[in-house]
């Protein structure tokens, strides 16, 4: 089942469209990067100089990856997916894009990618690309077997890892075509492509993961402000003052790579004008946690920032008072459910009646025959963020 595109609310001139290891902050303005297991990357890179490729197999290497914020234009994609591309094979007239998806779950260890088949639908950690996209020559490639080492997990968008002998065969797109997912099937005797050993690094110097209960959400004398919707990737600010909610703020740009931004906003609090006119304290929040921790008379929104529902609503939020589970008065709404029991209304059989869908962020929370929908906001320059999803059953 596809799910419907749904219309755009309006923010700050942004358009809304509708679908670990951490790093730790010292004692001065200086944000450290998390330590990487470079001895498990090293025994990694060391084993893999031992390999041969497969027979019939072409070597291939891998470029730098990124995503979220650290991409132009950002993109967050409904599972957290680096991009870059692929070196030295095909025309160098196209692009050779690279993809490395994983799950919001996906916990620091290591992973067989022959789990999943080489299916893109199937499998949770996924290593798939193109050869020169968009030619008349243009093939698909999914990995089917090899290693995957999460090393570091500071966020669920930023990461550290390595690849080793994976192995990739040129597939065609399979069914299911028109979910969420597609699926994907190896072509016998197609080409394949093999990656010794590969890195990827999208650790921010200063990261963080705002959820609640992460080891970064809550450090002395921070905060840790949200770059996403779902408020699941984020960047420290040190927070220098005593403003709380809705008191007028000013951020200070970091004197240096190696230094934080600056607000005078109490700890727990970012200075933003996403929601006003003008830079405010807001309190953030996780709107997943059980007690989001808003102050009374707010909501947890958009962006992991508290606020008042009637300010979601004047930016063309809708909001629905069906409880999780039951059936909206609307076709669609942006938020129903309560604080800590949050969901979507979406007519996905359309009969003109909704249901609330409780929200979620991973993929691996849905059930047996449910598949994670998303909510597509649409961002500057063609960007998009894909992070609000729900479970809903599609029986495959």
């Amino acid at each position: 089942m596809s799910f419907p595109v749904v219309k755009a609310a309006n923010v700050k001139g942004m358009r809304w469209s509708a679908v670990l290891l951490a790093g730790l902050v010292g004692c001065g303005q200086e944000a450290r990067k998390p330590a990487p297991e470079q001895d498990a990357i090293e025994a990694v890179k060391a084993q893999a100089q031992q390999l041969q490729p497969p027979a019939g197999c072409t070597e291939i290497t891998m470029g730098e990856l990124a995503n979220g914020i650290g991409l132009t234009p950002t993109m967050y994609s409904p599972q957290p997916t680096y991009r870059g591309n692929f070196n030295n094979f095909g025309d160098p007239a196209f692009p050779d894009p690279a993809r490395i998806r994983l799950d919001v779950n996906t916990a620091p260890g290591v992973y067989d990618l022959s789990v999943g088949g080489g299916n893109t639908f199937t499998c949770d950690r996924c290593v798939f690309g193109y050869q020169d996209e968009g030619s008349p020559t243009e093939k698909f490639f999914v990995a089917d077997a090899g290693t995957l080492l999460l090393a570091v997990k500071v966020s669920p968008q930023q990461t550290l890892g390595a690849l080793t002998n994976v192995t990739l065969r040129e597939s065609v797109d399979a069914p299911p075509l028109n979910a969420p997912y597609w699926g994907s099937a190896v072509v016998p005797g197609g080409e394949c492509r093999w990656i010794r050993f590969a890195t990827w690094n999208t650790v921010r110097q200063d990261g963080c993961d705002p959820r609640q209960g992460s080891l970064t959400a809550n450090l002395p004398d921070t905060t840790c402000v949200p770059d996403d919707y779902v408020a699941s990737d984020g960047t420290l600010e040190r927070a220098l003052g005593t403003k709380v909610q809705g008191e007028a703020c000013t951020k200070t740009a970091a004197a240096s790579e190696s230094e934080l931004a600056s607000t005078d906003c109490e700890q727990g609090f970012a200075c933003t004008d996403l929601l006003s006119e003008n830079a405010q304290c807001l309190k953030t929040c996780d709107f997943m946690a059980p007690n989001p921790g808003c102050p009374s008379g707010t909501m947890c929104g958009v962006y992991g920032l508290c606020t008042e529902q009637s300010v979601l609503e004047q930016n063309g939020f809708t909001f629905d008072p069906a409880l999780t589970g039951e059936i909206c008065s609307l076709g669609f709404a942006h938020y129903c459910g309560t604080e800590g029991a949050r969901g979507v209304c979406a007519d996905l059989d359309r009969d003109g009646k909704g249901e609330c869908y409780p929200y979620h962020r991973a993929r691996s929370e849905c059930g047996p025959g449910d598949e994670l929908g998303y909510m597509n906001y649409a961002l500057p320059g063609g960007g998009f963020d894909r992070g609000h999803g729900f479970c809903y059953h599609d029986g495959l």
